[in-house]
């Protein structure tokens, strides 16, 4: 399975060379996001729940791995990867193994003194003691010696020539048993090097679900040898004949194992179920259809044992049109096939099920304002509201992901969190599954969330959990809360920048930018209307407060907080302008203004990320697209120093089809002149009647062309702040 991997691995580095000189190392550990933290206390993502340093970083030049025997243990081709994974570690770090080696890796079989009564709980706890002779990793099992691997990683580092590992004492164990992450590949088929690459990370960051949604309209995705032409290429409608084999399916199951991931396939059905008609002559209500449905799930179970696949996702949603519907008795078809196979049926919520049955986990997906979303009292659950990366802007995905507190309805019992991928709109680079949706951003920002939350569990209505105004904005500057993401933010940067190297990471710091906001000021309907603050932004000559309609508008005392600001979410999430409340649309035909300053140590052209709004992968829903001449429909405009910056040259203009440039994180950066000293930035943000999401974008940003979407960072020597009177 591994030689699946090494085509995509090299994607970035093929074009670009972008690890730089021969001598770095695989990890890097010398940028300026790694160097803010000592050797001996490295950012650990995520945090674990109990850490105790010692304030020493001790030189490794040579280690010696003791570890119990493979046979010994519940699975030995785990812990056969767990020493391989160490050794190729330590060599990328300039480490010799051998027998002889000055410092010990010890893997210890035993009990772990975890704060959690879970079993489940028990089995990833590990801990890990790292003294001057050695470290000691400690698990009941491979699978806590596993996440112990992923911590030690985290503490050993190559810098200025000398590898080091930070001394500390360590207990772990996670919050929730599912920490997930699912891609669809049934819509776009998405090749196993890249899902290999998304599985990799996912066990870096301790995530242990990898949802397998392979089935949709436009295609069936797993091969079956009984039905055969559902692989048919006639049957699909995008990446006609592009599947999964048998083989390669159960590789997949075995890959994820070693990483500590279970993988719940999900056959999704009655709904969804384009292809699977199509290529039988079926409606959903058909006996034949469902015969087929039956076989298809046993077949499927036959591939991979229940103690490996205990779980099969069902689907059950969004069954629309006649030929989708099914009753209550070919519902229990499904569910009896599953369970007679020895698993546990999944299904989405809201979605079909059986009157009086609650025997499936429940899948949470629509917005929590909707009770049929809840889920039903008694029953187990795994939240997946509000996670759809899809519809959310790569900067805001951190907000949403951080302040989002998991399982929050007391009725039923929460097990977790999926967070999902749902681009619908036709891909035509598997690339861009990751490169326009942001995937590992998200998977980075969720992962401590899931394990060692930082916040207090939800108790009370799930719709009044006062964090809800962070899934769209962050905290204003100086609120204590956004202390506490600013410092997970810049663990996050430190560990993109050495464990994402190759990646689509596309997210930069944003906790650092403030930012005065004037309004809402009524326009009329008419956008392009211009007030007294893009007045007087061309004569450098702002003002504090402007009188317009015989009402006065004076700057915000708050800053506000971000790479993104967001008046109206996409989702209709609540946000800090709309009374922090689910759903509420604020202030219809009016414009904001923002403006802050940008320090330059000298005179240079900067490439920025510049938008008036970000495009949901997943449809066209917000007015047209790719407008010639403007950012957005609705009239943005952006000016430095009172020049204003023109909007892109659009590759497709009012694009409705395939994405190309849409979106600021996969196009070309605006390039705009700095001076030196401080520079004045002045945003204009109106919405109009189309607008669904009302928001801005502006951050500069360090990319490399020749590798656009891996290796991006932080534009060095830049400061930010509302008061050019200071000093930087």
């Amino acid at each position: 399975m591994k030689s699946f991997i090494l085509p995509v691995i090299c994607l970035c580095l093929a074009v670009g060379g972008v690890l730089g000189q021969d001598t770095a190392p695989a990890f890097p550990a010398n940028g300026p996001n790694y160097r803010m933290f000592p050797a001996d206390r490295p950012p650990l993502v995520p945090m674990p729940q109990q850490v105790k340093w010692s304030g020493r970083a001790v030189p490794v030049q040579s280690v010696r791995i003791q570890a119990p025997a493979p046979a010994r243990t519940s699975y030995p081709e785990q812990m056969k990867f767990i020493v391989s994974e160490l050794k190729s570690f330590l060599a990328g770090h300039g480490v010799q193994v051998s027998q002889e080696g000055a410092f010990a890796v010890k893997f210890v079989q035993g009990d772990v003194k975890a704060g959690t009564e879970n079993p489940k709980l028990k089995e990833e706890a590990y801990s890990l003691r790292v003294t001057p002779g050695g470290a000691l990793i400690t698990a009941r099992d491979t699978k806590g010696f596993y996440y112990g691997l992923k911590t030690l990683e985290q503490l050993l580092l190559r810098r200025d020539g000398k590898t080091t590992i930070a001394a500390c004492d360590i207990v772990d164990w996670p919050d929730f048993e599912v920490r997930g992450f699912m891609n669809d590949v049934g819509r776009n088929y998405m090749p196993l090097p890249l899902i290999a690459q998304e599985l990799d990370s996912m066990g870096q960051l301790k995530l242990n679900v990898y949802h397998f949604h392979f089935t949709e309209h436009p295609g069936w995705r797993l091969e079956s040898k009984i039905y055969p032409e559902l692989n048919d290429p006639k049957n699909f409608t995008r990446m006609p004949g592009k599947f999964y084999t048998q083989k390669e399916f159960k590789q997949l199951v075995e890959y994820c194992r070693l990483r500590n991931i279970l993988l719940i396939p999900e056959m999704d059905m009655p709904g969804h179920s384009q292809a699977f008609r199509k290529a039988l002559n079926v409606k959903m209500s058909d006996e034949k259809a469902t015969k087929a449905l039956v076989a298809l799930i046993k077949e499927m179970c036959s591939l991979v044992p229940k103690e490996k696949m205990p779980i099969i996702h069902i689907g059950t949603d969004e069954a629309h049109g006649k030929d989708e519907q099914v009753n209550d008795d070919i519902l229990k078809e499904y569910i009896h096939a599953v369970e007679s196979c020895g698993r546990t049926p999944m299904r989405w919520q809201p979605g079909l099920n059986p009157k009086g049955y609650n025997g499936s986990i429940q899948h949470l997906w629509s917005g929590r304002q909707n009770r049929r979303a809840w889920p039903t009292d008694g029953s187990k659950y795994i939240d997946s509201l509000e996670t759809y990366l899809n519809h959310i802007d790569p900067f805001e995905t951190a907000m949403t992901m951080y302040f989002r507190r998991a399982c929050p309805f007391q009725n039923a019992e929460g097990l977790g969190m999926i967070l999902c991928s749902w681009p619908d709109l036709e891909i035509t680079d598997p690339r861009n599954q990751v490169l326009q949706t942001p995937v590992y951003a998200g998977m980075a920002f969720v992962s401590e969330p899931l394990w060692n939350n930082p916040h207090e569990k939800f108790q009370g209505d799930p719709n009044q959990d006062e964090y809800m105004k962070y899934f769209s904005n962050l905290p204003v500057q100086g609120d204590p809360l956004l202390k506490g993401f600013a410092d997970y933010e810049n663990r996050v940067l430190a560990i993109r920048d050495r464990f994402f190297v190759n990646k689509e990471f596309n997210y930069v710091r944003q906790a650092n930018i403030p930012w005065k906001l004037l309004g809402p000021i009524p326009h009329g309907g008419k956008t392009e209307t211009e007030f007294g603050p893009e007045e007087d932004v061309k004569s450098g000559k702002m003002k504090d407060s402007y009188e317009i309609g015989g009402v006065t508008y004076t700057w915000s005392k708050d800053d506000y907080t971000g790479a993104t600001v967001i008046f109206k979410h996409y989702c209709d999430f609540p946000t800090l302008f709309n009374g922090a409340k689910m759903g509420a649309f604020p202030h219809k035909n009016h414009t904001y203004y923002a403006q802050t300053y940008i320090y330059s140590p000298k005179a240079q052209t900067v490439p920025f990320w510049v938008s008036g709004h970000t495009w949901a992968t997943s449809d066209w829903r917000n007015g047209p697209a790719s407008v010639p001449g403007k950012w957005f429909h609705a009239n943005p405009r952006f000016f430095v120093n009172g020049k204003e910056i023109e909007p892109p040259k659009w590759a497709r203009p009012r694009n409705g089809g395939v994405m190309v440039d849409e979106n600021y994180h996969f196009r070309e950066p605006a390039m705009i002149t700095l001076k030196k000293g401080w520079n004045h930035v002045l945003v204009k943000s109106p919405n109009n009647n189309s607008t669904r999401r009302w928001m801005f974008t502006f951050v500069p940003v360090q990319v490399n062309p020749k590798t656009p979407g891996c290796n991006v960072k932080e534009f060095p020597g830049l400061k930010f702040s509302t008061d050019p009177g200071r000093k930087p």
